[in-house]
């Protein structure tokens, strides 16, 4: 006998905002298989989940194990997981994550984030100034390195799997070359191995867990409740990359739409006529080339929000502006090296009144509502070839 009806199942999926082929791929079946699981007992394609994928599905998934209470509810966890992710680097998706994760944390919630960010591992070597030590103590949001964290329940299985796969396919057998060329995944493999935090049991502890991943497109797909991609208004290239980033995630997702990607604007700069330069520029010349550097800045921006447009995102209503890179620079101007600005800061505590914090508070309240919304995603097409 099934621990989970098929009607019970479809509605679990759909609780956590999965297509058939992303609950498939998580439990490493076809899509095909996962239908016929959600197919009524009644109809001969029927065939009962196996009790072992269930497991692995609960797992991978934060929800309870098994999915059902004794008087036949429906059991899920009310933890959301978001991403905010880009392929580039530079355009702001971890200093955004730490804002909107100390915002859902200054409204009372219990709230984590999941990194394994470069700078974030440089600030915890064991030779960081003290006062970054006491930042980490007194954020209201806790850190995990994702080192540290079994993400999905195969997850070690996979990192081995893979690699295997790249030792066999460069032929080296030799322990020091094999530590020379891929001691990054040897380590990183020790870690999980030796990990002590699991996301299955993170998620039973907090309200919202942000993802910092860098470009670990499967596991942002796999885990995510909403993904947010980064594209900076000042440069084309982030558009680029972003529908790069966006050909693939379809891609893994079997070509069918995703439904939680949204795409988020950052340094968006409107600019004026120029005029207000002007009472500070004595010479004609001189007014004249303020008047054009403003225009080209301005058809720059406009160039690079029509590309943005053309990737057919859902693109989140909240702009980003520079006011954020504005108030670091304030904050670092009083401070030397060491005391400045870092991973662990946010603007919403150095600056809560600044128009960067309002900014953020927008961006918390309108991700929060896309972690509720039911939507039909939009499917992307690659634009070129």
């Amino acid at each position: 006998m099934s621990l989970i009806s098929p009607s019970d199942l479809k509605s679990l999926r759909r609780s956590l905002k999965l297509t058939c082929e992303q609950a498939a791929i998580s439990i490493d079946v076809k899509a095909r298989a996962w239908r016929s699981y959600e197919t009524s007992a009644d109809c001969k394609s029927h065939r009962t989940i196996p009790e072992r994928s269930l497991r692995v599905f609960c797992e991978r998934h934060g929800v309870p194990y098994p999915p059902t209470s004794n008087d036949g509810r429906l059991l899920s966890v009310g933890c959301k997981v978001i991403s905010i992710t880009a392929y580039k680097g530079g355009v702001g998706k971890s200093p955004i994550t730490v804002d909107v994760a100390t915002e859902l944390a200054r409204r009372g919630n219990r709230v984590a984030i999941v990194t394994g960010d470069v700078v974030y591992r440089c600030s915890m070597r064991d030779d960081m100034r003290e006062h970054r030590k006491l930042k980490v103590l007194n954020s209201p949001v806790t850190y995990f390195d994702e080192s540290d964290v079994i993400l999905y329940h195969a997850e070690l299985h996979d990192l081995e799997r893979k690699l295997a796969e790249d030792l066999a396919e460069e032929g080296i057998l030799d322990p020091g070359e094999i530590q020379f060329c891929y001691g990054y995944q040897v380590e990183r493999i020790k870690r999980k191995k030796g990990a002590s935090h699991a996301l299955s049991r993170l998620v039973e502890e907090y309200d919202y867990i942000l993802l910092d991943l860098n470009r670990d497109l499967y596991r942002t797909l796999l885990l995510s409740n909403v993904v947010v991609l980064v594209l900076d208004n000042r440069c084309l290239s982030s558009i680029w990359s972003a529908e790069k980033y966006c050909e693939d995630i379809l891609a893994l997702n079997g070509g069918r739409p995703i439904s939680q990607l949204y795409s988020l604007i950052t340094n968006h700069a409107p600019c004026g006529g120029g005029t207000e330069y002007l009472e500070y520029i004595s010479d004609a010349v001189g007014a004249e080339q303020v008047r054009r550097e403003v225009i080209e800045s301005y058809e720059h921006q406009s160039e690079v929000y029509l590309e943005a447009r053309k990737l057919k995102i859902p693109m989140l209503r909240t702009l980003m502006t520079k006011a954020h890179s504005m108030e670091i620079a304030r904050y670092n101007s009083t401070r030397g090296f060491w005391d400045g600005y870092c991973y662990f800061d946010s603007v919403v505590d150095f600056a809560p009144n600044s128009l960067a914090s309002d900014e953020v508070r927008r961006l918390t309240d309108e991700i929060i509502d896309c972690t509720k919304r039911e939507y039909t995603g939009v499917a992307y097409l690659p634009r070129h070839g």
